[in-house]
């Protein structure tokens, strides 16, 4: 546990970051790279130089190794593929070592780098290819069968791996350009129902300060040696995870794709001591079999991307102890909202927190129950939204305290016989069902009604319910409006985002 009389000051100083020689390593570095993610990488080498940084079950590197290999990465997209500041490429890979190492690289050259869901449909992705001129797009070849016909430079993460870590070409280093600044980072947002929304942030020395003050004051992330990371990079989660942690020297235990079974043996083996983690992928990790003895070595869960169900957090304290944090924000903005183990211990219902330092929260159109839309204002938004009031499209109501809770999605929103009604809550309710593991609910159009809830639910590992039982659970805890018209029994597939897709 962090101690009571660590300070913000003392946290960054033990960290180097605000220290004399910090602050000249930053300063050397942000001279001899740029204000890039390899200047991040440079800062991490000199203080933590034979610390072990990266671990895909494939290989390792100490932070030496991975400054190293991100200079020879970066030299070879320089010289080989002729990469210069201001082009774009794209990239539609797994967590990786050679995608962690592209990261940095591609911003000490000032290339624009554009992150690809990884859920996409051969259909989507061609689209996409076809519609955009990129210098170079660099792929894992196991996720495209047959690449669709594109006019610019290919090249597989596979084929890079090779030249990089198993040092299989020869080069003759050349000065890199100086830059000013790393180009933008796009991820693509909006993949549960298919319509991306590109999200654009730029390394910045000052914007990423509110949610990494957050980090350390009130979840005290900076105690723990080792993190897992199974939340792929196009979410602002998992990349904000790997930021982060690169720059607390932390041991980095990439995981290409989440699977409970793997995760498992992984959080055992590696001990594991921090993992961000979605609702989703929670659920799957306790219907696993053994949970509880291979969790044994976590002190931090940090959870976001999607609405935690009181139950999960009940199972989690219970079996673990309140290690479980929740965090909320949006693509565009961040994250801005944080509720702490002992938040989310202290109400019935689970809470989104309180606002972090450096945003500032508002609620619009409020109705008799003081709910309304959320609107945020944040530092550290996307490239254009910064320090911009923006609308997160989430319907919430706020306590006497402070305190945010979820009610649901503007989006989402339906009306049911001539009631409001938020899928989100039948879901919410479903799944506080302890034979429940997933649910998801969604509106079907009614002659008499004009839309009525139909609702798809997962039980969890051996267990069993029937229609007939479950809606009479359900009626004493939803209106007449709320309650679903038909339920269909089935496994719900999750992206790799631990997200379900739209009905």
């Amino acid at each position: 546990m962090k101690r009571k009389t660590d300070t913000i000051f003392s946290i960054l100083y033990r960290l180097h970051i605000v220290s004399p020689k910090g602050v000249w390593v930053w300063a050397k570095s942000l001279v001899a790279e740029g204000i890039s993610l390899m200047a991040l990488l440079r800062f991490a080498a000199h203080f933590y130089p034979q610390r072990c940084a990266l671990k895909d079950g494939k290989a390792a590197l100490t932070y030496q190794e991975t400054y190293q290999k991100a200079q020879d990465l970066a030299q070879l997209l320089y010289t080989q593929y002729h990469l210069r500041p201001n082009m774009r490429i794209a990239i539609l890979g797994r967590n990786s070592l050679i995608l962690t190492l592209l990261l940095p690289a591609l911003s000490r050259l000032g290339v624009q780098t554009v992150l690809l869901n990884t859920d996409m449909g051969r259909e989507q992705l061609s689209n996409h290819l076809r519609g955009r001129q990129y210098q170079l797009f660099i792929y894992d070849d196991d996720l495209i069968e047959n690449l669709p016909p594109i006019s610019y430079q290919t090249v597989t993460t596979t084929e890079l791996h090779h030249l990089i870590i198993y040092r299989d070409y020869q080069y003759k280093r050349k000065r890199l350009p100086r830059i000013g600044r790393g180009k933008e980072i796009i991820i693509h947002t909006g993949g549960s129902s298919g319509n991306y929304q590109r999200v654009e942030r730029r390394p910045s020395v000052t914007s990423f300060l509110p949610p990494l003050v957050a980090l350390l004051r009130e979840i005290g992330v900076y105690q723990y040696e080792s993190v897992l990371i199974a939340l792929p990079f196009y979410h602002g989660f998992g990349l904000a995870t790997l930021i982060v942690s690169l720059l607390m020297g932390k041991e980095i235990y990439l995981q290409g794709r989440f699977d409970a079974p793997k995760t498992l043996e992984i959080i055992q083996h590696e001990h594991i001591e921090v993992m961000p983690i979605v609702p989703a992928m929670l659920s799957r990790i306790w219907q696993t079999k053994g949970a509880k003895e291979m969790m044994k070595s976590l002190k931090c869960m940090i959870c976001g991307g999607d609405s935690l169900p009181k139950s999960l957090i009940n199972l989690t304290h219970n079996q673990l102890g309140e290690i479980l944090f929740n965090l909320y924000g949006t693509s565009e903005a961040g994250f801005f909202l944080l509720a702490t183990p002992h938040d989310l211990a202290s109400f019935d219902e689970p809470t989104l927190g309180k606002a972090i330092w450096g945003v500032r929260c508002k609620i619009k159109k409020t109705d008799k129950e003081n709910t309304g839309a959320l609107w945020v204002q944040s530092s550290w938004a996307m490239t254009g939204r910064k320090n911009k009031w923006q609308n997160t499209k989430d319907i919430v109501y706020q306590n006497a305290e402070g305190y945010f809770y979820h009610r649901g999605r503007t989006d989402r929103m339906v009306v049911c016989g001539g009631e409001n009604v938020h899928p989100e809550h039948v879901e919410q309710v479903l799944l506080s069902h302890p034979l429940i593991a997933a649910a998801r609910a969604f509106s079907v159009p009614n002659p008499a009604f004009g839309n009525v809830i139909h609702a798809e639910v997962e039980c969890a590992h051996n267990s069993s319910l029937s229609q007939s039982a479950l809606l009479n659970w359900l009626r004493p805890q939803l209106s007449r409006a709320e309650m679903p018209h038909a339920i269909t029994f089935k496994t719900i597939d999750m992206l790799s985002t631990g997200k379900q897709k739209a009905h």
